[in-house]
């Protein structure tokens, strides 16, 4: 799987303590993307599903803080399917609150799925996120999705109110120091001209 970082703990992108994980290649280069550094996948970046599960399972038992959720994003995690959804039954089985974002429109996307395939995300994610971002529908307040045009899909129906509690305090954002460099973590407002 392609992952350019992993960060831990994650307030900006869903309800508690979650771990992030940003994968590489996007083929959909939206306008003022946040993460334009992610549309081409990084072949010095490719990680075994198996490696990336050790480090998840690293994360839930050795640090002292509750894992609450994992956040899966990028670049676009549905580019990576295969893998997506080798790594899914795992996360599952060890937090409860998986909330991973595609740019793509699942009620178009899972059209070309197998059952199996369809089966494996709605009962392994937790809630989703689609639709591609478009700049000019960024209201500047939906704290989970960057344009008015995109979906929160629940396929684990219990995490609503959990996630309408988070949604009403409003867009947070976070700076991570990764490496030498500085990211922001996040739905962020577009700028006004």
């Amino acid at each position: 799987m392609n992952v350019d970082r992993i960060a831990f703990p994650i307030k900006s992108l869903g309800p508690g303590n979650r771990i992030a994980i940003w994968t590489a290649g996007c083929k959909k280069h939206c306008y003022n993307c946040i993460t334009p550094e992610l549309w081409e996948p990084d072949p010095m970046k490719e990680i075994s599903v198996q490696s990336l599960v050790h480090i998840i399972t690293t994360v839930v038992s050795d640090n002292g803080i509750t894992v609450d959720g994992i956040t899966i994003t990028g670049g676009d995690p549905f580019e990576q399917l295969e893998d997506l959804l080798n790594l899914l039954p795992y996360v599952k089985n060890m937090v409860k609150d998986i909330l991973v974002y595609t740019g793509y429109e699942y009620s178009q996307f899972k059209k070309t799925l197998s059952e199996w395939k369809i089966e494996c995300i709605e009962s392994n994610i937790s809630v989703l996120i689609d639709g591609q971002y478009v700049d000019k529908l960024n209201d500047n307040k939906s704290a989970l999705i960057g344009s008015t045009n995109q979906n929160i899909i629940f396929f684990d129906e219990k995490l609503k109110s959990k996630y309408s509690e988070y949604m009403e305090k409003g867009r947070s954002i976070e700076n991570i120091i990764h490496g030498k460099k500085v990211f922001s973590v996040g739905i962020h407002n577009r700028e006004e001209k």
